[in-house]
């Protein structure tokens, strides 16, 4: 599996969903917090894994089973299920939508073409950032801004995510 995405992303985060299984709407008046208790959550239930990019940006993503690009300015590892063959790369804006609108479904229009097939299972996932966000974009000499290196696990060697704060989040 090899497949290269572009994103934009215009709140600095980013995230890989299973838009089957993940419990999208939080309430019409929520808050950051509400919003993030959500994120983890859904994170520990295995439907979705989000991380803070360090920025906003335009971004390139791979998404691969073998992990190709040098070492990663820094790296997160969880776990997230498959159910429906599909997983969906999203942004902060498309979830804080299907937030707040009960008809509001991911993915987004605008972002269905961010579609990954792959067969139904739990996979250990390792999202690498290859860069700095804080310097970017002065040095931005990469092709490659985050590779998702995703790997199929035994059912019996499942475990579950621990997260409680999203991932690289500074505030």
């Amino acid at each position: 599996m090899n497949k290269t995405f572009k994103i934009t992303d215009d709140s600095g985060f980013m995230a890989l969903v299973n838009v089957d299984t993940y419990d999208s709407f939080v309430k019409k008046d929520w808050t950051f917090d509400d919003l993030q208790e959500r994120f983890i959550q859904e994170m520990t239930r295995g439907n979705l894994l989000i991380w803070s990019t360090g920025q906003e940006g335009c971004w390139n993503v791979s998404v691969t089973s073998d992990k190709k690009e040098p070492s990663p300015f820094r790296s997160i590892t969880g776990v997230i299920q498959v159910t429906q063959g599909k997983l969906f790369l999203t942004n902060y804006e498309d979830l804080s939508m299907a937030a707040q609108f009960q008809d509001e479904k991911l993915p987004q229009k605008h972002n269905a073409h961010l579609e990954l097939g792959i067969e139904n299972g739990w996979y250990n996932v390792q999202i690498n950032q290859l860069f700095d966000p804080d310097r970017y974009p002065e040095e931005d000499n990469v092709k490659v801004h985050f590779e998702i290196v995703i790997k199929k696990m035994p059912d019996e060697a499942v475990i579950r995510n621990t997260f409680d704060r999203i991932p690289w989040q500074r505030f």
